[in-house]
């Protein structure tokens, strides 16, 4: 043995000798980066210096040869060479480019035409057309260019755009964690899915790196976070790349690069031109833990916010209007394939009310008494104060109900309409309905009022109006009078209360000095808004409200859940009485007459409050607005939210003037250089406080970055020391995507518009009312300012399922602490074990040995720790992960293995540190393997349980479709004659061109440092060839269409049908089962047919491409050959070799250019069909059938064909309940 190492040792230096250094080095260098691989010569070397290799000597060595193993899947070796190729070649970045250069020249002919339109109708009506032009015929008139077919183009078979994108990551952790890879192998699927149906597919990809996660890693590690932020980046892009995801990478963006965030600043300025935006004081949400302000959107949305402290601080904050945006909205959520889970979620969390403001006047309640008895005297006035006639309109269309049921009995106008042709026509439908309804009483021992009856008499008035009535004026408050707002679904006939807010401008007036409910008043004003929403308690204010239309005086309640936005109103509160059908027509009845009053307005309430924009951190986008202060004292002149001479929303220029308190600075503003002392814990007066409440900003400590001093008018300025939330970039990235590289625009209008929407948005619910909000209020900016032509950015929404994994764990005990195991607690719950015992063991020894481990456990796990008991028969204490160990998806203690452990399955997140690494996986099984087995784990709109224990399952399919397409040459094929250069993924010619040097270059800075080592490195994986000695299987034969069997292309129709509609209703985990049925199928077959071959692994790329690749490759290589002119002895034909496939000379060979299959074309002169047969619905295998065979022959031969799975079946103790024959489609038999 030791001899026959040494010979071929020798062998082997001697063939090496005959190479230059630098591919030796280079050999001996791919060599230590690849375990495993051939470490001696081919057997095709042999075969060239006439000696036979001897097979049998080499099976026994001890270092064993690749190619030998059983197994021939080597996935390392096949992703590596493929990803290098495909990111090099930028595949997806030279199809945006060659179909925006198309959608320009549509364009340019579009502006042909409108300009000989134009110039038909005149050059003035050709102006006003472009000016006028309806904003959605625009819309529709950029829609219609996309979906062009491009026929002057040379060369771009792509006939319309695909923008499909990624909700894009926070850099903030070391890497991406399988959660991650879920929605990156989604969309990727999609993407080549599309490609291959001829769509122009974009898909962007960036990182959205401001924010509070890497924000809050910068104050713990007190690293700058550009630091933090470039390693991850260069981390995740690595994860990516390796999973064969295809992205355009030369669109992509960093949120925290000046060139990106310079626009967002821009967008920022706009909303302050435009009245969008202003600073306000008021009570928001501070966390000491994180020296920041945290929105309520973030506490109810944030997982990781949920456990802070917070407490309510008043601060002047940056505020952006999206109230004034609520109402679109909600109205443009009709305009999109979203899912009604989270267009209900942002209609409640908008929460639109519809409804009418009246006023009222609040009384003392102590003074109804001198009210009463002076009230006896002055029957012939209405039943409230004399003086409130004239101070309050609404009340006095109130009153002239009760005036008809004074001593005179008088008739008078119910109400004065503004509009008089609505007032015809809503008195009669009101007379109707009095009729039927009868009669409104307000009281039980009132006199009955006819309603019909007030109506009809129009000439007389109740009293003189000596003031002119000024709708305007309605909400606006004077002495005691207060808004109050009514809804058609209110009862303002019943209600019993009325609630205020704690918040309310007014209320120290209401409650008239009440010490208590002063006390509770300020106790309640500082707890947070989460705290105040659950409050459901309601306080007497000691005031009340006179209701005229049931002549009763009406308590008003304090409450807290009534946050600030609706501090200003008041609220009925309704109690059930009547019966609720008559209850609501009488409702609105009043409400109708009301509303069209002129002693009314109309009013939509919102639960949305406006955008809370500022926060104290260091990283993130800082304003861009500077004010003038005075030095003597620091005051600062802060611009307030006021009304505006120009309205209109548009682009508007900046123009400081030296009479303005506030400053736009030239953007990008940038933060200042970091420094890691801004963490540091100071004493008092080192830093900025608000109002001494121990609240500043965090940029407040840079003295220098925060002063500047203008030399024209030798003014102080300060910086805005705030910066934006983390929401601002992620808000509009989308847009950017399209043009990233844009310095004198925040993007191009026409390119943009091209673009847009975005057909297919993917990523996790838990954004519905925070980022998909936020973005859709932001583009309905933009398209006021007349930038973008869509009124909604997203045109259909994907949710992804979360993927959980065990973050926590409970140990079970019983009263005396005795260890139980979790698969013993829900027995115990139930009553039917008196004692659960220690582990499974029944051995006594065991069982001592056991019961001293628990007690060494329970002293160091649960004494002193709090529990929870349940059924008052056991405990379960909360444990730390590292006494948990897994065992077959199961966890238990590691002392003691026989305790079961219960785990809480919870979102994967690094602060639960429960998440997968996908790098650990890849190496062990494949990038290909991941992405199958992450789609099979259950339905991907669904959230699933982590789980490996499937993938070698997934591994073993792939390992066998790769040992049934390929297989390793026979001794005599090495005596065919073969060029090395003919098997080379990029040849030689290429290596030495500098453009695909470059290329290379480019791909190895996404990954590691660019170097010409580097280049050399890549450059030899993919022309290293230790696969020379493979070919495709002699099972796949050429055949023509017409020789195939009917029934291999009726089961090959059935699965393209299938697969692509699974692709196309995003049931992705069904496409993978029927990849495993479409592989059982043709592995029985005699033969499988090259074209059906093909077709296979077409629809296998999108979500495996790597094997998809590598098979298409040797496809190429075996039957895309080229002919020599040389013709071998003793023979009359040409030689026919290998073509050379070099990637990098047609990128067009890839398979990520092949077409879609599409069906076979069966002629049904036959009277057959091909029957499914099924087990509980799921497809066994066909059956031909003559349309003559009864239907108990047809169930004979299908029971005949799947015997042995019955079989399997009812060895299970399972029974056949139900055979269903659907004729000439299915037999399915129901087996429980």
């Amino acid at each position: 043995m030791i001899i026959i190492i040494c010979l071929v040792i020798v062998v082997g230096i001697a063939d090496l000798i005959s190479f230059n250094n630098v591919k030796v080095i280079d050999a001996f260098g791919i060599i230590k980066n690849y375990e495993n691989k051939n470490l001696f010569l081919k057997p095709s070397t042999y075969t060239k210096r006439r000696k036979k290799y001897d097979y049998e000597s080499d099976k026994n060595r001890s270092i064993k040869i690749n190619c030998e193993k059983k197994n021939l899947y080597d996935f390392k070796l096949i992703e590596k060479k493929w990803q290098i190729i495909w990111n090099c070649k930028k595949l997806l970045d030279k199809d945006f480019k060659r179909f925006n250069k198309y959608m320009e020249n549509e364009s340019k002919r579009e502006k042909k035409r409108d300009d000989k339109t134009g110039m038909e109708g005149g050059e003035e009506n050709g102006i006003e057309i472009g000016l006028d032009r309806d904003r959605n015929e625009i819309e529709e008139s950029t829609h219609s260019i996309g979906k062009k077919v491009e026929k002057n183009t040379v060369g771009c078979d792509m006939k319309e755009k695909y923008y499909i994108l990624d909700m894009f990551p926070y850099p903030s952790s070391s890497g991406l964690h399988v959660g991650h890879i879920l929605c990156f192998t989604i969309t990727d699927v999609i993407s080549k899915f599309k490609r291959m149906n001829n769509y122009c597919v974009f898909h962007p990809i960036g990182w959205d790196s401001f924010g509070l996660p890497c924000d809050r890693l910068s104050m713990k590690l007190k690293v700058d976070p550009r630091q933090i932020i470039k390693k991850n980046i260069s981390n995740f892009k690595n994860q990516l790349i390796k999973l064969g995801f295809l992205f355009n990478w030369e669109n992509e963006i960093n949120t925290c690069e000046k060139k990106y965030f310079k626009w967002t600043q821009w967008i920022i300025i706009q909303m302050f031109l435009n009245n969008l935006a202003y600073k306000k004081k008021s009570y928001v949400n501070w966390s000491d833990e994180l020296n920041c302000v945290i929105s309520n959107d973030e506490l109810r949305n944030e997982i990781n916010l949920k456990n802070l402290k917070i407490k309510k601080i008043k601060l002047l904050q940056w505020y952006l209007k999206i109230t004034k945006y609520a109402k679109r909205l909600v109205k443009d959520l009709k305009l999109i394939n979203w899912p009604d889970k989270i267009k209900n979620m942002q209609n409640n969390w908008i929460g639109i009310r519809s409804g009418i403001i009246i006023k009222g006047k609040i009384m003392d309640s102590k003074d109804l008494i001198n009210y009463y008895s002076n009230f006896i005297n002055k029957l012939k006035i209405p039943h409230i104060f004399y003086n409130s006639v004239y101070n309050n309109y609404s009340l006095l269309l109130l009153n002239r109900v009760y005036s008809s049921m004074l001593e005179h009995k008088k008739t008078y106008d119910f109400f004065l309409f503004e509009n008089e042709d609505m007032s015809n026509s809503l008195k009669a439908s009101v007379i109707e309905l009095c009729n039927k309804i009868g009669v409104i009483s307000s009281d039980d021992n009132s006199e009955e009022m006819n309603i019909s009856k007030l109506l009809l008499n129009q000439d007389n008035n109740l009293l003189p109006l000596t003031k002119e009535i000024d709708k305007s004026n309605v909400e606006r408050s004077n002495d005691n009078y207060v808004n109050i707002f009514l809804s058609k679904s209110d009862s303002i006939l019943e209600n019993d209360k009325i609630i205020i807010s704690i918040d309310h401008p007014d209320i120290n007036k209401i409650i008239n000095g009440n010490k208590f409910l002063e006390n509770l008043i300020n106790e309640k004003i500082l707890q947070d808004d989460m705290t105040r929403l659950k409050d459901d308690k309601i306080y007497f204010s000691g005031s009340v409200f006179y209701n005229p239309i049931i002549n009763k005086y009406i308590p008003i309640y304090i409450c807290s859940w009534i946050l600030e936005n609706h501090k200003n109103t008041l609220f009925f509160m309704e109690k059930e009485k009547t019966d609720k059908m008559e209850r609501n027509k009488k409702n609105e009845l009043i409400y109708d007459l009301i509303a069209n009053s002129k002693f009314s307005k109309k009013k939509y309430m919102y639960n949305l409050k406006d955008w809370l924009f500022s926060r104290q951190r260091y990283w993130g986008e800082p304003f861009p607005f500077i004010y003038k202060t005075d030095e003597t004292n620091g005051r600062e002149y802060f611009y307030k939210d006021k009304e505006k001479e120009n309205n209109k929303v548009q682009i508007k220029k900046v123009r400081n003037d030296p009479s303005n308190d506030i400053y736009i600075d030239k953007i990008p503003v940038c933060l200042p250089k970091f420094d890691k002392s801004i963490y540091d814990i100071k004493k008092d007066g080192d830093i900025t406080d608000c109002e001494n409440n121990n609240a500043h900003s965090v940029l407040s400590k840079f003295k220098d970055w925060i002063y500047l001093k203008n030399e024209k008018d030798d003014v102080l300025y300060k910086r805005e020391c705030d910066i934006m939330p983390q929401w601002a970039g992620s808000s509009w990235y989308y847009l950017r995507y399209i043009d990233p590289k844009n310095e004198k625009k925040i993007f191009n209008k026409k390119k943009i518009n091209s673009w847009l929407p975005v057909d297919l948005y993917v990523g996790g619910s838990e954004h519905a009312v925070l980022h998909l909000l936020y973005a859709r209020f932001f583009h309905k900016f933009l398209y006021d300012l007349k930038l973008v032509n869509h009124k909604e950015p997203f045109k259909k929404l994907f949710n992804q399922g979360l993927l959980l994994n065990a973050g926590s764990f409970y140990l079970y005990t019983d009263l005396q602490n005795r260890l139980i195991s979790f698969e013993n607690v829900g027995k115990l719950l139930k009553g039917e074990n008196k004692m659960a015992k220690i582990g499974n063991s029944t051995n006594e020894n065991n069982i001592n040995e056991n019961v001293k481990k628990q007690d060494e456990i329970v002293n160091e796990l649960i004494n002193g720790k709090s529990y929870k008991t349940e059924g008052n028969i056991v405990r379960k204490y909360l444990i730390d992960e590292k006494y948990v160990i897994e065992k077959e998806n199961k966890y238990y203690l590691k002392n003691l293995s026989s305790i079961q452990v219960q785990p809480i399955y919870e979102k994967m997140s690094k602060s639960r540190g429960n998440i997968i690494n996908p790098d650990d996986i890849v190496k062990k099984y494949g990038a290909d393997c991941l992405r199958l087995h992450i789609l099979f784990l259950g339905p991907i709109d669904q959230n699933k349980k982590w789980s490996i224990k499937g993938i070698k399952g997934t591994y073993k399919f792939l390992s066998k479709l790769y040992n049934l397409f390929i297989k390793k040459k026979e001794e005599t094929d090495y005596l065919e004659k073969e060029s090395k250069e003919y098997h080379n993924l990029i040849c030689e010619n290429c290596v030495e061109i500098q453009k695909d040097k470059k290329l290379i270059l480019d791909f190895m800075k996404k990954k590691v440092s660019g170097t010409k080592k580097g280049i050399k490195k890549m450059i030899k994986i993919v022309r290293e060839k230790g696969d020379n000695n493979m070919i495709l299987s002699d099972i796949i034969k050429k055949k023509k269409i017409d020789e195939i069997e009917k029934e291999k292309k009726i089961i090959t129709n059935y699965y393209i049908t299938q697969i692509t509609r699974c692709i196309e209703k995003t049931r992705l985990n069904t496409a993978v089962s029927f990849f495993m049925k479409f592989y059982n199928d043709i592995k029985t077959w005699d033969y499988i047919p090259l074209k059906i071959f093909l077709i296979f692994i077409k629809l296998l790329y999108p979500f495996c491409p790597h094997i998809s690749e590598e098979f298409w490759y040797y496809y190429l290589k075996k039957y895309k050959g080229r002919e020599k002119g040389n013709k071998i002895k003793n023979e009359g034909k040409k030689e026919k070799v290998a073509k050379q496939i070099c990637y990098f000379c047609n990128s067009r060979s890839l398979l990520f250019y092949a077409k879609w299959p599409s069906l076979f074309q069966i002629k049904n002169n036959e009277k057959f069909a091909n029957i499914s047969i099924r087990i509980n619905n799921k497809h066994i295998t066909y059956i031909k059938n003559n349309s003559e065979s009864s239907k108990q022959n047809i169930i004979e031969q299908s029971t005949n064909m799947i015997k042995d799975s019955i079989d399997k079946e009812i060895k299970k103790g399972k029974k056949i309940v139900n055979i269903i024959n659907v004729p000439n489609k299915l037999i399915n038999f129901v087996i429980v």
